[in-house]
């Protein structure tokens, strides 16, 4: 099969400045390295290195078609990429029995759907499978886990409501649900705030930052990148399928990186509410 070959065209010129999760103390977290993935010929990630420190509320961020969905499927083993390795903590995700991995690592899809006539409290019944043998399916303890994992987002009065009912939103928040009942030490999301109202953006991350002092290690791929600044210990920032910049979230989201990764004018001010950055854009 031929190789195929990289982007002629290079992505900005931008300076790299890697977290290293040694640096504040926290062992381990998600380190993945040489990652490439191609479909149908095309290079889609290219060779990324990218880290996660243990604990961390971390951003994918970058342009529409950057490969941020690819790159967390990869990350997650959801998709296996064409060559590179995905540690967590020094275990090998990639290699690892799949009922191992579930056990150890969530991936919340951007858009979620089912033809089975699953009610809501099935759906996130199904996060507990990797926990549970034959028997063992509706034991007490997981039935606990269950209504906790919709409690934390909201959800518990719609339990008995059939999931293909819902809304985009709520699926949005069943699906965390589901992966909370995983009960995973690494969570991915992919657009978690997709669909969601104003009030219900800022509802997940604030549960992504609680589970994030509890020692979930968080990886989200974000579309505002208000809400990344605001929220995210850090960033990585991907462009044509390579990373361009990673580190601190306010030393890598400046005005500069956000016009040559966009192409827009970016405004970084703070609110005055909060006290956190807030992102504004006019034409470049």
């Amino acid at each position: 099969m031929t190789r195929p070959e990289p982007h002629d065209e290079q992505p900005p010129a931008v300076t790299t400045n890697q977290f290293d999760p040694s640096n504040d103390g926290r062992p381990g977290g998600l380190i993945g390295e040489r990652i490439r993935i191609t479909a149908d010929g095309a290079l889609l990630i290219d060779n990324v290195d990218c880290t996660v420190a243990r604990g961390s509320l971390s951003a994918l961020v970058g342009p529409n078609g950057a490969g941020k969905s690819t790159l967390l499927r990869a990350l997650t083993a959801v998709q296996l990429p064409a060559s590179g390795t995905v540690h967590f903590d020094g275990d090998d995700l990639l290699g690892m029995p799949r009922r191992q991995r579930a056990r150890l690592a969530a991936f919340v899809e951007q858009d979620a759907t089912t033809d089975s006539a699953l009610t809501v409290d099935m759906v996130v019944a199904l996060g507990r499978l990797p926990h549970q043998s034959l028997w063992e399916a509706d034991s007490p303890e997981s039935a606990a886990v269950v209504a906790s994992s919709l409690d934390t987002v909201g959800m518990n009065a719609f339990r008995e409501r059939e999931f293909h009912s819902l809304s985009g939103g709520e699926k949005q928040r069943v699906m965390l649900a589901r992966a909370l009942a995983q009960q995973p030490q690494l969570l991915a999301l992919d657009e978690p705030t997709n669909h969601l109202d104003i009030a219900a953006q800022l509802s997940v991350l604030e549960l992504l930052d609680h589970l994030r002092t509890t020692g979930v290690t968080v990886l989200a791929a974000l579309h505002d990148l208000s809400l990344a600044a605001s929220y995210c210990d850090h960033v990585i920032v991907l462009s044509r399928g390579r990373v361009v910049a990673a580190g601190a979230t306010e030393e890598v989201l400046t005005e500069e990186l956000i016009a040559e990764v966009y192409g827009v004018r970016a405004s970084i001010m703070r609110n005055p509410v909060t006290g956190k950055p807030v992102i504004g854009y006019s034409p470049a």
